[in-house]
């Protein structure tokens, strides 16, 4: 029984008793009709049937990627949302941008994600979607460039955050390096991508008469982090590896090989570079690129003088130094990168991280 209709009939039986009890009292003229009147149709009041939605299901994102609900959901926020009660400032995602690099190429950097977008010939090579709403909204900068539809996604890397929404691109090829798969398998996502064609170490995809390179130089960040390199054009690609002065923060390190890192960067820093597409950030200045170089060059040399140093003062027992764990990440510092975002809250979690690289190698 509904809980909203007992108090009603709990209301109509004591009026029957009463009415009962009152015509047994010859004495006593019958109640009226307002000592306990019925309840009304409105209080148990049936809900109200919900609007069948539109056939546009998942509205694309206007640019300004967050608009106002309809006055049937909520009030429609105003131009300027209100500052939170912690007095911090109001959250809020910038439109997303495309901007050209080359001839024919794009860097679109939107729901703080880039994408780097190639188009030669009626084709066009994408890389991480992101997310269905990213991707959508991705799908429609496009069509502001070119008829041409996306025929090829080539992922950076596994994780979740880069290759959800692919479906938006249903026709597309998806290529991933073949580490991807065993993620893929573990994903609780439904829409985690179909991978249509894997490579080993480096594949070479032709779009119109451009050369877009996928290198995989090892575990960077997760088992499958591919390079993606255009040489006649000079830009490159890369995912969560780095940031312009700034430390991964601590949440995100887990996942991340330090010492495969550090070989990566070292790596891709001496090729020919104009512009260096990061994979959280809107600019392509190499020069971001090349600090990270030099920052995890000297994370990997303090932490390994530590090492050595340990290993060498217990008469070259390697398992003398396990106790650098306990210590090192507190007591290490760079002061060369003091300056540099996330630095107090996440060092020690690099310097862990790197610890435990050169360890065990992950």
């Amino acid at each position: 029984m509904s809980e909203n209709l007992k108090p009603a009939l709990a209301i109509c039986c004591a009026a029957i008793l009463a009415l009962l009890a009152a015509a047994c009292r010859s004495d006593d003229p019958a109640p009226t009709p307002t000592t306990a009147p019925a309840p009304t149709a409105t209080t148990a009041p049936a809900p109200t049937t919900a609007p069948a939605p539109t056939a546009t299901t998942a509205p694309a994102p206007t640019a300004t990627t967050a608009p106002a609900p309809t006055a049937t959901t909520a009030p429609a926020p105003t131009a300027e949302p209100e500052e939170p009660a912690d007095g911090g400032a109001a959250f809020q995602i910038p439109p997303p941008t495309m901007t050209m690099l080359a001839d024919g190429v794009y860097h679109y950097f939107g729901f703080f994600t880039s994408s780097l977008v190639v188009i030669s010939d009626g084709e066009v090579l994408i890389t991480d979607t992101s997310n269905p709403l990213r991707a959508q909204s991705l799908k429609e900068e496009i069509a502001k460039l070119t008829d041409s539809p996306v025929t090829t996604i080539a992922l950076t890397h596994e994780h979740y955050d880069h290759v959800g929404g692919t479906g938006v691109f249903e026709d597309a090829t998806i290529i991933c390096q073949w580490n991807c798969q065993f993620a893929f398998a573990l994903s609780p996502f439904e829409d985690v991508p179909t991978v249509d064609e894997t490579f080993d170490d480096f594949m070479e995809v032709r779009v119109g008469d451009k050369v877009v390179e996928l290198h995989h130089l090892g575990p960077g960040d997760g088992e499958a982090t591919t390079v993606i390199y255009m040489p006649a054009e000079r830009i490159i690609v890369t995912a969560d590896m780095y940031e312009p002065r700034a430390l991964t923060h601590k949440n995100w390190v887990d996942d991340k090989n330090f010492t495969g890192t550090r070989r990566i960067l070292n790596t891709i820093s001496g090729w020919d570079i104009e512009h260096a597409i990061n994979a959280h950030s809107p600019g392509t200045d190499p020069v971001d690129l090349h600090e990270n170089v030099e920052y995890y060059n000297d994370l990997y040399d303090a932490v390994k003088a530590a090492v050595d140093e340990a290993i060498e003062q217990a008469g070259g027992s390697v398992f003398a130094a396990y106790g650098l764990f306990d210590t090192l990440p507190q007591t290490l510092e760079l002061e060369k990168y003091r300056s540099w975002a996330e630095y107090d809250s996440s060092l020690p979690r690099h310097v862990e991280r790197m610890l435990l690289a050169i360890y065990h190698g992950d």
